[in-house]
C-alpha cells in the first residue's frame, strides 16, 4: 500500500521519534509509583530502575532489528503477523492495544491528583475527561500537529528533570540512601516489577513507521535513544529524590517526587515540578493515543477487525475511528474504580506479553523474510540473532510472573476475548471468500 493510498503523511523526523519514544515512557509512573516502589525497595528505587531498565535494552535492540526491516504502522502486530502467523500477530497486537489504553487512564489519574494539589476544588472527573479529550482532539487534527506538540512538551519535560536533578544532587544526604536495600534484593526486584510501567512505551515509535521520514533508520534509532535517555533520567531522579526526602516519607505520599522538589527547589520554584509532571503525563497521553490508534489501524487494514476501524480520515490523515475506540475504552477504565496501581500492573502484563512474539520474529526474520533482513540497515548478526531476543523473552517471562494476580486474570480475559474475535472474524472472511493468511502477507513498504 503506497503512502498516497494509505492516507498517512511522513511528517516525523528522528528527533520526533525520540520525543515520542521517550515522551511516551516518561509519564505519570515515575512521579507516583516512587511511593509504592519505596515501600518495597527503600532508598534503592534507583537500583530497581536499573534492574528492569538494563534488560529492556535487549527488547529495544530486538525491536530495532525488525522495525528496520519493516517500518510500518502497528509494528507490534505487524512484525509477528508477517514473520510468524496471523493469529500470533493478532494476539500480540490485541494485547498491546490494551497496554496502550491503560496508560491513558493512568496518566489521567496522575494529572488530576497533581492539579488538585493547587486547585483542590476542581472535580477529578472533569480534569480527567478534559485531559484525555484535549489530546484526542489534538490527535484527530493530524500527526504533524501532535508530533510537534510532543517535541515541545518533551523538551520542557527534560529541561525540568535537569533542573530538579541539578539542584538536588548537591543536597543529597548520603544517610538517606543507606542501607540501599533494607528489605533485601528481593524488595528491589519486586519494586522493579512495579516500576516496569515506568519504561512502557519506548517502542511506541514502532507503531508509526509509515509516518516517519527515513523510517528504516529513524524508527530503530529513536527507540534505542529514547530508552537510554529514560534510564539515565530515572536513575538520577531517583537518587535525587531518595537522597533528599527519606524513603519512609515517599512511601506515604501520593506525590513523592513533588514533595522532594519542595525540599530541593527554593520557594515557588518547586511548582516547576508540577509543570514537569504535567508535561510528563501530557507526552505520555499524547504518545499512547498515537500508538493505540495505529495498532487499531493496522488490525483494521488487514481486516482482522472491522475494516472501518482501520480507516484513515482523508482530511486530517489520521485513524479517527481507531483513536475514538481507544479513548472510549480508556474512559471506561477511568471510571471503573480499579485505580492507578491496578492500571500499572495491567499495562505491565499486556506489554510484556506482546513483547514475546516480536522477540521470536527478531530471531526468525532472517530465515522467514530473508529479503527484508538483507535490506535492513540494522541487523542482529550471528549468535546475537538468538542471544538478544532470548534474553528479552526470559526477562519478560520473569517480570510477568511478578505482577499482581488480579491484573493477570483481567489481562488473560482480554487476550481470550481477542482469540474469540480473531476466530469469528476469520470465519466471516472465509464466508466472503477471503483468505486471512493471504491478507496478512502484504507489506506496505514493498510498494514504496
Amino acid at each position: 500500500m503506497s503512502q498516497a493510498k494509505s492516507g498517512l503523511k511522513r511528517d516525523v523526523g528522528l528527533f520526533g521519534v525520540v520525543a515520542l519514544a521517550a515522551g511516551a515512557v516518561i509519564g505519570g509512573g515515575p512521579f507516583v509509583l516512587a511511593g509504592p516502589a519505596s515501600a518495597l525497595a527503600g532508598p534503592g528505587v534507583w537500583l530497581a530502575y536499573l534492574i528492569i531498565g538494563l534488560p529492556m535494552i535487549t527488547v529495544a535492540v530486538s525491536y530495532a532489528a525488525v522495525a528496520s526491516a519493516m517500518p510500518v504502522e502497528g509494528g507490534t502486530y505487524f512484525y509477528p503477523s508477517r514473520v510468524l502467523s496471523p493469529f500470533i500477530g493478532f494476539l500480540g497486537g490485541w494485547a498491546r492495544w490494551l497496554a496502550y489504553i491503560t496508560p491513558l487512564a493512568l496518566t489521567a489519574f496522575v494529572f488530576s491528583d497533581h492539579i488538585q494539589t493547587v486547585a483542590p476544588n476542581l472535580p477529578a472527573a472533569l480534569l480527567m475527561v478534559g485531559f484525555i479529550g484535549f489530546f484526542y482532539v489534538l490527535n484527530v487534527l493530524g500527526i504533524k500537529i501532535s508530533a510537534m506538540a510532543q517535541t515541545v512538551m518533551f523538551c520542557i519535560l527534560v529541561g525540568g528533570f535537569v533542573v530538579f536533578i541539578g539542584a538536588g544532587l548537591p543536597k543529597v544526604n548520603p544517610a538517606n540512601l543507606s542501607p540501599v536495600t533494607p528489605f533485601g534484593l528481593d524488595g528491589a526486584v519486586k519494586a522493579a516489577a512495579l516500576l516496569f510501567f515506568a519504561y512502557v512505551g519506548f517502542d511506541a515509535a514502532a507503531e508509526i513507521g509509515e509516518e516517519v521520514k527515513n523510517p528504516s533508520r529513524n524508527v530503530p534509532l529513536g527507540i534505542i535513544i529514547g530508552l537510554l535517555i529514560c534510564i539515565v533520567l530515572y536513575v538520577l531522579m531517583s537518587v535525587t529524590a531518595s537522597g533528599t526526602l527519606p524513603w519512609t516519607e515517599q512511601a506515604k505520599s501520593n506525590t513523592p517526587i513533588y514533595d522532594a522538589a519542595k525540599l530541593v527547589l527554593p520557594g515557588a520554584a518547586a511548582t516547576l515540578l508540577l509543570l514537569v509532571v504535567v508535561m510528563a503525563v501530557a507526552t505520555s497521553q499524547n504518545g499512547f493515543q498515537i500508538a493505540a490508534s495505529r495498532i487499531v489501524l493496522s488490525l483494521g487494514r488487514d481486516r482482522i477487525i472491522p475494516k472501518r476501524l482501520g480507516s484513515v480520515n482523508q482530511q486530517f490523515g489520521t485513524p479517527v475511528w481507531g483513536l475514538t475506540a481507544s479513548v472510549l475504552i480508556a474512559l471506561i477504565f477511568v471510571f471503573s474504580g480499579k485505580g492507578l496501581v491496578f492500571a500499572a500492573y495491567t499495562s505491565n502484563l499486556t506489554f510484556l506479553f506482546s513483547y514475546l512474539p516480536v522477540m521470536v520474529s527478531a530471531m526468525l526474520l532472517k530465515t522467514r523474510k530473508p529479503g527484508l533482513y538483507e535490506k535492513a540497515p540494522i541487523k542482529l548478526k550471528g549468535s546475537l540473532r538468538f542471544i538478544v531476543p532470548i534474553i528479552a523473552m526470559i526477562v519478560s517471562g520473569i517480570f510477568m510472573a511478578l505482577q499482581e494476580p488480579e491484573a493477570m486474570l483481567w489481562s488473560a480475559v482480554w487476550v481470550a476475548i481477542g482469540a474469540v474475535v480473531f476466530l469469528v472474524r476469520k470465519q466471516q472472511l472465509s464466508k466472503e471468500g477471503v483468505s486471512l493468511k493471504e491478507l496478512t502477507q502484504h507489506i506496505p513498504s514493498e510498494d514504496k
